[in-house]
């Protein structure tokens, strides 16, 4: 097919944007749908914001009033967990004044207004929305309102963390990011607390590390994101991310299958964490991410305990759809086989991420280290926690761990109705 008939084929789907390069957009929705590993995708489509200045972000935006969290640009033991940040509202005009300044103009901070859902913000900017689209990636159903927007300034970053539901595209729009990411079996430390749902966090931290607490991990791939690119993370990869300068992208987790099989594990852990941070005060502030706190402590365990049996039901039926339909179905010789390798021949705008030789990834390391050389601001040292070794979080962590939680699913499953 040509790439004016494919133009013709696919505008009504999208207005501004437009394809860089003859492809197929269902072979790469095959491609990413069959790739167990990160992909990135250099510059397949254009649109009308990657041309967008900051000034031109201030315009658009108008006087929307934005919410921030604020983190410091400084060294800590721990990661820079969301209960310990602060929170700003501004507009985006007065957050492009903070973002033109050097770090220690801004009193040593990052700016982020991360993690919004376009479903609730900016509902009314059509000139935002209609620029946004997954058409070229063999999406076209995928909307605005499903994506969420990351909007900061240098430094801004998000833990290490894994994402249970789905798998992740990522499309950068302004600016540059640092990702470091690796595979589900890489053991980067996990963690429950803080708590949130779908997200298990890394004890690491990837932004003023120890070297020490990296010791043996050596299957990680760093890249930097520019703007025009899309990268594909695969269901439970870690990712670190961090902004190296001021920085804006999209992004958009596409359901998977196995999700039905994660909700269930979620609604026993979240079951445990109702019951854990009944407890206290001190309990509930030290477990919960701020995002959550209100669905974990306004929720009755009755609903709670609801939701389990409605996601145990889902899985059953899934389950005696799935045997049921093998029963029935003759055999057949498969083939229509997917050739990864002949699709990234094709296409070499798509690329796979090498990993990082352990020599780079410690010199990417004592890099991050060293940009603090200060380490008095600590406000996230051991200590902090100490006051909850009364065995309630080494409980906590026990009940939430995924062998546990695994081995409760599977025997909920066998149970009978």
């Amino acid at each position: 097919m040509g790439q004016r008939d494919w133009k013709k084929l696919i505008a009504p789907h999208f207005r501004s944007l437009r394809m860089n390069t003859v492809h197929e957009p269902a072979e790469l929705q095959s491609l990413i749908l069959n790739s167990a590993a990160p992909l990135l995708f250099r510059k397949i489509v254009t649109s009308n914001i990657l041309k967008w200045t900051l000034e031109d972000w201030a315009r658009v935006l108008g006087n929307e009033i934005l919410e921030f969290r604020i983190g410091k640009y400084e060294y800590s033991h721990e990661p820079q967990w969301e209960r310990k940040t602060a929170t700003v509202t501004s507009s985006f005009k007065h957050f492009l004044e903070c973002a033109e300044l050097e770090p220690e103009l801004q009193e040593n901070r990052w700016l982020y207004f991360d993690y919004k859902y376009l479903k609730y913000w900016f509902t009314s900017i059509d000139e935002l929305r209609n620029n946004i689209s997954w058409v070229p990636l063999g999406f076209p159903d995928i909307t605005a309102d499903e994506c969420t927007i990351w909007i900061g300034t240098k430094g801004a970053h998000t833990p290490c963390h894994i994402d249970t539901y789905g798998f992740n595209l990522i499309f950068q729009v302004y600016g540059k990011k640092l990702w470091i990411i690796a595979p589900p079996e890489e053991n980067l430390k996990p963690t429950r607390v803080p708590y949130e749902e779908s997200s298990v966090y890394s004890k690491l931290n990837f932004f003023s590390p120890n070297v020490e607490d990296f010791k043996g991990i050596s299957n990680v791939r760093k890249i930097i994101l520019n703007p025009g690119e899309v990268l594909y993370l695969p269901h439970k990869w870690w990712h670190y991310v961090e902004n190296l300068e001021t920085a804006i992208s999209l992004n958009v987790w596409i359901p998977l299958p196995e999700d039905d099989e994660e909700r269930l594990a979620e609604s026993v852990v979240q079951l445990f964490v109702k019951q854990l941070t009944s407890l206290s005060q001190e309990v509930s502030d030290h477990i919960l991410n701020p995002n959550m706190r209100q669905l974990i402590l306004d929720s009755e365990v009755s609903n709670m305990l609801e939701t389990v049996n409605n996601c145990k039901t889902i899985c059953k039926d899934k389950l005696h759809n799935k045997k049921t339909k093998a029963d029935h179905e003759e055999c057949t010789e498969e083939t229509d086989k997917f050739n990864e390798g002949e699709v990234l021949k094709k296409y070499p705008f798509v690329e796979k991420i090498p990993r990082m030789s352990p020599e780079a990834f410690n010199l990417f390391l004592k890099a991050q280290r060293e940009r603090f050389k200060n380490e008095a601001a600590d406000s996230g040292a051991p200590g902090d926690s100490c006051s909850y070794q009364n065995g309630v979080l080494q409980l906590f962590n026990v009940l939430t761990d995924d062998d546990v939680i695994s081995l409760i699913s599977e025997k909920l499953l066998r149970m009978s109705s």
